[in-house]
Parts: C-alpha cells; structure tokens; sequence
C-alpha cells in the first residue's frame, strides 16, 4: 500500500471527514501487519476495533440479562395499599372547603364590600405625592453620591497600582 496514501487517508480519519471506504482502506492496512514503526499508535486503535468486532457476546450472558430484567419487573409490581391514603384525601378537601368557606364569610358576610382591582390613591393631593416622590429620589441619589465617592477612592487606589507596576528607567 501507498504509505502517502495511508497518511492521507489518516489525516482525513483524524479530522472526521473520512467515508466509510477509506475506513476499511485504514482497517484493512493495519491489520495487515505491515505498518511501519511510526503508524504503531494507529495501529493498536484499529487492532482493538477489529478484536471487538470479532468479541460476541455468548447466550448465558443474554439469559442472565433478560433474567435481571424480569426479576426487576417483578419486584416493581408490587402494590402497597396503605388505606390511610384514602383519609389523607378526604382530610385535604374537607381542609380546603373550610378555608374557602372562611374566606368567603370574611370577604362578603360581614357587609365591606368587595375588593376592587383598581388602585387606590395614598395621597390625597397630587402635591402630596409628588413631595413623597421626591423625598425618595433624593434619598436615592444621596447613597449614589456615596457609593460614587468610594469608587473614586478606589480608582485612585488602581491608579497608584499601576505607577508602582510600571518599570522605571533607572539608571546605574
């Protein structure tokens, strides 16, 4: 065989773009056993997949399998009736018909009447509510200013950091 020919088709199984000939090319040269010593790494791969191919598996190794499998099913059919399930049950709904019962004597019963799902206003003037607004923007943009003035500290900080790293030009 062409050793260039073999490096080709190498190169082409190592990058993934080889076809299924060029394959059998490669399987069929090294398992010749005339590969040169540089091509002996290759070689061992394509030797294991040809003694795989060859390994089968004999029957006690499927009936053990197929065995495990329906001795698993088996023991996953098992039920366990456990009759207090049933209370449980009964208990949650019982549960939920008294606290809707609660909830519906507390909204409508007592005469308020219903929530609305409209919004309503927390002041009574516009001007009110601006004011509020305001007091927490500036509330806001006062911590800013803090968080700002640390950061400017840190820069500083950066920039002293990076004199001492600069190499100097010193003269000897």
């Amino acid at each position: 065989m062409d050793l260039k020919r073999i490096n080709l088709l190498l190169e082409r199984y190592w990058n993934c773009v080889s076809t299924v000939e060029e394959e059998e090319e490669l399987k069929a040269f090294f398992n010749s056993g005339r590969v040169p010593a540089r091509m002996q790494k290759a070689a061992g791969l394509f030797r294991y997949f040809a003694q795989q191919k060859q390994a089968g598996l004999d029957e006690k190794f499927d009936q053990a399998v197929l065995a495990r499998i329906k001795q698993e099913q088996a023991a996953a059919v098992t039920n366990t009736y456990a009759p207090w399930k049933n209370y449980l049950r009964v208990a949650a709904v019982i549960l939920v018909i008294i606290t809707a019962s609660l909830v519906f004597r507390m909204e409508y019963w007592e005469g308020e009447k219903p929530p609305t799902l409209l919004v309503e206003d927390t002041y009574k003037t516009p001007e009110e509510a601006y004011a509020e607004t305001k007091k927490a923007f500036l509330l806001i943009a006062e911590k800013l200013h803090t968080g700002r003035k640390q950061a400017e500290r840190i820069g500083i900080l950066s920039e002293a950091e990076n004199k001492i790293k600069q190499p100097k030009n010193i003269k000897r």
